[in-house]
């Protein structure tokens, strides 16, 4: 493979200084409009996010053209190279997002602001996590037409985020998850298909919860009670797991949020 040459060099650092150019130009757009700062500071760490992201797709293809007349040692190291890039490239559109969200909102409290009116719980019974799990199961076969999951890695990751649910919801949650699932059909339609195995967005490992039936939960608590259920998460479960699949469900879906009507207590 040929060195890059002076001239190609240059016109990366101008893309770059076009780019701080542009940024600089939206962000004044976006405050014109209204938009607040750090509101328009981490859509446009998306942006650039998804535009990292995207380019991995270009750098994996390379894995499959190794330079000419490379032996089977040298094309087997070149592979691990590529793969090795396009995982560095993940890497660095995460912390394009994290980056952004220190001065976007501040760190946010465990439960939720309301909780002076909701009994936090320490731990969810067995025999609720395995109620949550049953109905979850079956929409998520109804939706993807997959069982090809692991049941432990389920009934573990529900016992975490299970205690993001007051204790007054635990006994009517599997009624409200169901309720959710129909108002929201055609979003998680939309995120299985699209970012599920075999999907078009499938690229590496985006989220290990996109091939579980307790995303659906998740999917859930991150439009009810998303500080709680990050408070829950921390320190229990990997913190980039639920990072990136936080991203696919609110950003990642063409398909607009429904809103669900409230039900009295």
């Amino acid at each position: 493979m040929s060195e890059p040459t002076p001239q190609r060099l240059a016109a990366i650092t101008v893309y770059g200084d076009r780019a701080a150019a542009a940024l600089q130009q939206v962000t004044s757009y976006l405050e014109r409009a209204g938009v607040a700062p750090e509101e328009s500071q981490e859509l446009l760490a998306l942006i650039q996010a998804g535009a990292v992201e995207g380019a991995q797709g270009g750098v994996l293809e390379l894995a499959e053209r190794p330079p000419q007349d490379s032996t089977a040692p040298a094309g087997q190291g070149w592979a691990t190279a590529v793969q090795a890039a396009a995982a560095e490239l993940a890497h660095i559109a995460d912390r394009t997002i994290t980056r952004a969200r220190p001065a976007a909102r501040p760190a946010a409290p465990a439960v939720p602001p309301a909780a002076s009116l909701l009994t936090p719980i320490d731990e969810a019974s067995q025999e609720q996590v395995e109620q949550v799990l049953a109905v979850a199961e079956r929409i998520f076969t109804e939706l993807t037409g997959r069982a090809d999951y692991s049941r432990e890695a389920s009934l573990e990751t529900l016992s975490v985020v299970l205690t993001a649910v007051a204790a007054e919801d635990q006994a009517g949650y599997a009624a409200q998850l169901e309720d959710f699932a129909a108002c929201h059909r055609d979003r998680l339609t939309e995120l299985y298909r699209k970012y599920g195995p075999g999907g078009e967005l499938a690229v590496l490992e985006r989220s290990g919860l996109i091939d579980q039936p307790e995303s659906i939960v998740i999917c859930e608590r991150l439009d009810a009670a998303p500080m709680w259920l990050q408070g829950a998460w921390d320190g229990e479960m990997e913190e980039l797991m639920l990072e990136r699949f936080t991203e696919l469900w609110r950003f990642g879906c063409d398909t607009p949020r429904r809103t669900q009507p409230s039900k009295p207590r």
